[in-house]
Protein backbone atom coordinates (compact mmCIF):
# COMPACT_ATOMS: atom_id res chain seq x y z
CA UNK A 1 0.00 0.00 0.00
CA UNK A 2 0.93 3.59 0.07
CA UNK A 3 2.68 3.70 -3.44
CA UNK A 4 3.26 7.21 -4.46
CA UNK A 5 1.57 8.53 -7.74
CA UNK A 6 4.25 9.94 -10.11
CA UNK A 7 2.80 10.50 -13.12
CA UNK A 8 3.37 12.63 -15.97
CA UNK A 9 2.22 16.01 -16.79
CA UNK A 10 0.15 14.73 -19.44
CA UNK A 11 -2.01 12.16 -17.03
CA UNK A 12 -1.72 14.94 -14.01
CA UNK A 13 -3.79 17.30 -16.42
CA UNK A 14 -5.96 14.94 -18.17
CA UNK A 15 -9.51 15.79 -18.32
CA UNK A 16 -8.95 19.73 -17.37
CA UNK A 17 -10.76 21.89 -19.75
CA UNK A 18 -8.70 24.64 -20.33
CA UNK A 19 -11.37 27.56 -18.94
CA UNK A 20 -10.88 25.30 -15.52
CA UNK A 21 -7.03 25.94 -16.14
CA UNK A 22 -7.35 29.74 -17.24
CA UNK A 23 -9.53 30.41 -14.26
CA UNK A 24 -7.48 28.61 -11.39
CA UNK A 25 -4.72 30.95 -12.76
CA UNK A 26 -6.03 33.74 -12.71
CA UNK A 27 -7.62 33.33 -9.15
CA UNK A 28 -4.06 32.72 -7.61
CA UNK A 29 -2.10 34.50 -9.71
CA UNK A 30 -3.92 38.13 -9.81
CA UNK A 31 -1.29 39.17 -12.30
CA UNK A 32 -2.11 42.00 -15.25
CA UNK A 33 -0.17 43.43 -18.52
CA UNK A 34 2.56 41.13 -19.69
CA UNK A 35 2.32 38.57 -16.92
CA UNK A 36 -1.11 38.12 -17.64
CA UNK A 37 -0.08 37.24 -21.46
CA UNK A 38 2.39 34.93 -20.09
CA UNK A 39 -0.22 33.01 -18.09
CA UNK A 40 -2.13 32.73 -21.55
CA UNK A 41 0.72 31.38 -23.23
CA UNK A 42 1.57 28.84 -20.85
CA UNK A 43 -2.43 27.89 -21.19
CA UNK A 44 -1.89 27.37 -24.80
CA UNK A 45 1.30 25.58 -24.62
CA UNK A 46 -0.19 23.03 -21.78
CA UNK A 47 -3.38 22.47 -24.38
CA UNK A 48 -0.91 21.81 -27.20
CA UNK A 49 1.79 18.92 -28.27
CA UNK A 50 3.90 22.21 -28.84
CA UNK A 51 7.87 21.68 -27.21
CA UNK A 52 6.89 25.32 -25.71
CA UNK A 53 6.31 23.72 -22.65
CA UNK A 54 7.35 19.89 -23.50
CA UNK A 55 11.60 20.15 -22.88
CA UNK A 56 11.42 20.48 -19.06
CA UNK A 57 9.01 18.36 -17.83
CA UNK A 58 9.99 16.00 -19.94
CA UNK A 59 13.51 16.35 -19.03
CA UNK A 60 12.34 15.77 -15.50
CA UNK A 61 10.16 12.40 -16.53
CA UNK A 62 13.77 10.89 -18.00
CA UNK A 63 15.66 11.42 -15.20
CA UNK A 64 13.22 10.45 -12.58
CA UNK A 65 12.80 7.26 -14.95
CA UNK A 66 16.57 6.84 -14.31
CA UNK A 67 16.17 7.46 -10.83
CA UNK A 68 18.52 10.63 -11.26
CA UNK A 69 16.45 12.17 -8.52
CA UNK A 70 18.99 14.78 -7.55
CA UNK A 71 19.75 16.19 -10.98
CA UNK A 72 16.03 15.69 -11.00
CA UNK A 73 15.22 18.05 -7.99
CA UNK A 74 17.84 20.71 -9.28
CA UNK A 75 15.80 21.30 -12.46
CA UNK A 76 12.54 21.21 -10.58
CA UNK A 77 13.70 23.85 -8.50
CA UNK A 78 15.39 26.24 -10.83
CA UNK A 79 11.77 25.74 -13.15
CA UNK A 80 9.45 26.52 -10.31
CA UNK A 81 11.41 30.00 -9.59
CA UNK A 82 10.06 31.61 -12.88
CA UNK A 83 6.78 28.97 -12.64
CA UNK A 84 5.52 28.53 -9.01
CA UNK A 85 1.99 27.68 -10.01
CA UNK A 86 2.82 24.60 -12.19
CA UNK A 87 1.51 21.79 -10.66
CA UNK A 88 3.12 19.02 -11.91
CA UNK A 89 6.34 20.39 -10.91
CA UNK A 90 4.97 21.14 -7.50
CA UNK A 91 3.78 17.57 -7.60
CA UNK A 92 7.37 16.34 -8.43
CA UNK A 93 8.97 18.81 -6.04
CA UNK A 94 6.82 16.86 -3.38
CA UNK A 95 8.19 13.51 -4.30
CA UNK A 96 11.66 14.34 -4.53
CA UNK A 97 11.33 15.62 -0.71
CA UNK A 98 10.03 12.27 0.44
CA UNK A 99 12.74 10.87 -1.22
CA UNK A 100 15.32 13.13 0.24
CA UNK A 101 13.35 12.35 3.80
CA UNK A 102 11.86 15.94 3.87
CA UNK A 103 8.44 14.73 4.53
CA UNK A 104 6.98 17.65 6.34
CA UNK A 105 8.11 20.15 3.06
CA UNK A 106 6.68 17.58 0.97
CA UNK A 107 3.43 17.61 3.28
CA UNK A 108 3.07 20.98 2.73
CA UNK A 109 3.64 21.43 -0.90
CA UNK A 110 1.09 18.50 -1.08
CA UNK A 111 -1.51 20.13 1.25
CA UNK A 112 -1.02 23.73 -0.80
CA UNK A 113 -1.48 21.52 -4.21
CA UNK A 114 -5.54 20.61 -2.73
CA UNK A 115 -5.37 23.72 -2.08
CA UNK A 116 -4.85 25.21 -5.37
CA UNK A 117 -5.66 22.37 -7.35
CA UNK A 118 -8.64 20.69 -5.56
CA UNK A 119 -9.76 19.21 -9.31
CA UNK A 120 -6.21 16.88 -8.80
CA UNK A 121 -6.71 13.91 -6.88
CA UNK A 122 -3.16 12.80 -7.03
CA UNK A 123 -2.03 15.21 -4.44
CA UNK A 124 -4.21 14.37 -1.92
CA UNK A 125 -3.34 10.70 -2.16
CA UNK A 126 0.22 11.22 -1.49
CA UNK A 127 -0.93 14.06 1.27
CA UNK A 128 -2.84 11.29 2.64
CA UNK A 129 -0.53 8.56 2.68
CA UNK A 130 2.28 11.37 4.53
CA UNK A 131 -0.71 11.36 7.39
CA UNK A 132 -0.95 8.06 7.50
CA UNK A 133 3.06 7.09 7.83
CA UNK A 134 2.35 9.70 10.60
CA UNK A 135 -0.34 8.05 12.40
CA UNK A 136 -2.83 10.52 11.74
CA UNK A 137 -5.68 8.12 10.04
CA UNK A 138 -8.35 9.98 10.67
CA UNK A 139 -6.84 12.62 8.55
CA UNK A 140 -5.39 10.28 5.64
CA UNK A 141 -9.39 8.69 5.60
CA UNK A 142 -9.76 12.51 4.84
CA UNK A 143 -7.84 12.81 2.03
CA UNK A 144 -8.27 9.34 0.29
CA UNK A 145 -11.55 9.92 0.59
CA UNK A 146 -11.13 13.36 -1.27
CA UNK A 147 -9.32 11.76 -4.07
CA UNK A 148 -12.14 9.27 -4.77
CA UNK A 149 -14.16 12.39 -5.00
CA UNK A 150 -12.21 14.05 -7.56
CA UNK A 151 -11.77 10.71 -9.02
CA UNK A 152 -14.29 7.54 -8.31
CA UNK A 153 -12.27 5.23 -10.09
CA UNK A 154 -8.73 5.59 -8.82
CA UNK A 155 -7.46 2.53 -7.75
CA UNK A 156 -4.67 3.51 -5.76
CA UNK A 157 -6.04 5.65 -3.53
CA UNK A 158 -9.24 3.22 -3.17
CA UNK A 159 -6.45 0.62 -1.45
CA UNK A 160 -4.93 3.37 0.26
CA UNK A 161 -8.41 3.93 2.05
CA UNK A 162 -9.08 0.26 2.38
CA UNK A 163 -5.33 -0.18 4.68
CA UNK A 164 -6.82 2.52 6.13
CA UNK A 165 -10.08 1.57 7.44
CA UNK A 166 -7.98 -1.53 8.39
CA UNK A 167 -5.48 0.81 10.64
CA UNK A 168 -8.53 2.48 12.05
CA UNK A 169 -10.69 -0.99 12.92
CA UNK A 170 -7.91 -2.44 14.93
CA UNK A 171 -7.55 1.09 16.84
CA UNK A 172 -11.31 1.17 17.23
CA UNK A 173 -11.21 -2.78 18.61
CA UNK A 174 -8.56 -1.96 20.77
CA UNK A 175 -10.58 0.71 22.27
CA UNK A 176 -13.54 -1.16 23.31
CA UNK A 177 -11.17 -4.38 24.41
CA UNK A 178 -9.71 -2.10 27.22
CA UNK A 179 -13.24 -0.66 27.85
CA UNK A 180 -14.20 -4.31 28.52
CA UNK A 181 -11.12 -6.58 28.96
CA UNK A 182 -13.69 -9.59 29.38
CA UNK A 183 -15.12 -8.96 25.93
CA UNK A 184 -14.46 -12.14 23.93
CA UNK A 185 -16.00 -10.93 21.12
CA UNK A 186 -14.10 -7.89 20.60
CA UNK A 187 -10.87 -10.16 21.66
CA UNK A 188 -11.10 -12.45 18.93
CA UNK A 189 -12.27 -9.46 16.19
CA UNK A 190 -8.86 -7.74 17.38
CA UNK A 191 -6.96 -11.29 17.08
CA UNK A 192 -7.93 -11.61 13.50
CA UNK A 193 -7.45 -7.80 12.54
CA UNK A 194 -3.43 -8.08 14.46
CA UNK A 195 -3.05 -11.32 11.84
CA UNK A 196 -5.13 -10.05 8.43
CA UNK A 197 -1.95 -6.71 9.16
CA UNK A 198 0.58 -9.35 9.94
CA UNK A 199 -0.18 -11.60 6.86
CA UNK A 200 -0.51 -7.55 4.93
CA UNK A 201 3.09 -6.78 5.75
CA UNK A 202 4.46 -10.12 5.02
CA UNK A 203 2.74 -9.66 1.61
CA UNK A 204 4.43 -6.14 1.22
CA UNK A 205 8.18 -7.82 1.77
Amino acid sequence: MLRYFTTSLIFLTKGWPINSLFLAFIKKAQMQGSQLCAIVLFLLCLSSSGPCLADPHEEVLKLLKQNLNDQAFVLVSEYLKDHPLDPQMRFWQGNLWVKKGEKGLAGEIFLRLTQDYPELSEPYNNLGILQFEAGEYQKAKSSFESALKVQPHYALAMENLADTYLLLSRTTMEQAQALDPQSKSSRNKLELINQLLLDWSKAQK
